[in-house]
């Protein structure tokens, strides 16, 4: 039987890990150019209605865009819908709006206008309740992301393409490492089995256990009736861990609690 290096069968590992976070890349690239090129059509759309050739993406044009923009959409977005707006002119046009001073000015207003809705946290005991009463059958993978996320401050991205390689068991305590982060710089973090109420180390190893060998590299994976499918979780199931906490525990306004608590607990 030939029998295959460990050092070729780990390089082979990280390769697929490399090329699987590639592809997300690429995806990623290819949705936020989408969003830039339909704001360029809005914006086409709106000055052709109005019999406003290419010649004409003046200032003053531009800040008729704006004021019709803001009509219908909340002043948070305008800055997002300038800016993409502003990328595009720029490569497709040789327009270069960040000069438009009066136009930048007049953004600058309607945000101060703007006030942000900071997303609530859980309270550390309301999270040991959840542990403690939610039944495992059906809360299992949101006690799970619960427990990494706080004790890693997790993004929801983060959580959403964790592998499962980078989740050890170490006996008494989980080793996480998060490779791909904002920063572009590695960290991690530990798990130990005091860390809550609950054991925490424990109930990791329940979910793990329940993984079935062709759930595929990530870490999350759907989890139905006590049993786990191969279908991994998406970033939205993820983002609304602390909305079904907050759901079973009976707390009001449920949506307001977003993946961003795991962050700051």
């Amino acid at each position: 039987m030939l029998k295959v290096s460990p050092f070729l069968l780990k390089s082979s590992k990280k390769l697929k890990k490399l090329h699987y976070v590639h592809k997300s890349l690429v995806i990623c690239d290819y949705v936020c150019y989408r969003r830039k090129a339909n704001e360029m059509v809005e914006f086409d759309n709106w000055r052709k209605k109005r019999g406003l050739g290419e010649g004409a993406i003046t200032e003053e044009v531009l800040l008729a865009y704006f004021f019709n923009v803001e009509k219908h959409f909340a002043a948070s977005l305008m800055w997002t819908k300038y800016s993409m707006l502003k990328s595009m002119l720029k490569v497709h046009k040789g327009i270069d709006i960040s000069k438009y001073g009066k136009l930048t000015s007049y953004l600058k207003v309607g945000s101060r206008k703007y006030k942000t809705k900071k997303a609530k946290i859980l309270e550390r005991n309301q999270i040991e309740e959840f542990l403690k009463k939610a039944p495992v059958v059906e809360y299992l993978q949101v006690k799970v992301a619960l427990i990494l996320g706080v004790a890693g401050a997790c993004r929801c991205n983060e959580l959403t393409f964790l592998d499962i390689s980078d989740v050890q068991d170490k006996g008494s305590y989980l080793y996480v490492l998060i490779p791909d982060t904002k920063t572009n710089i590695s960290r991690s973090f530990t798990v130990m089995e005091e860390a809550f109420s609950v054991n925490a180390v424990e109930m990791c190893r329940k979910y793990i256990s329940l993984r079935p060998k062709a759930a595929g590299r990530r870490f999350f994976s759907r989890y139905v009736d006590g049993k786990c499918t191969t279908q991994h979780v998406g970033i939205n199931t993820i983002s609304k861990t602390f909305s079904k906490v907050v759901s079973f525990l009976g707390l009001p306004d449920p949506e307001s609690f977003t993946g961003h608590g795991m962050c700051v607990f």
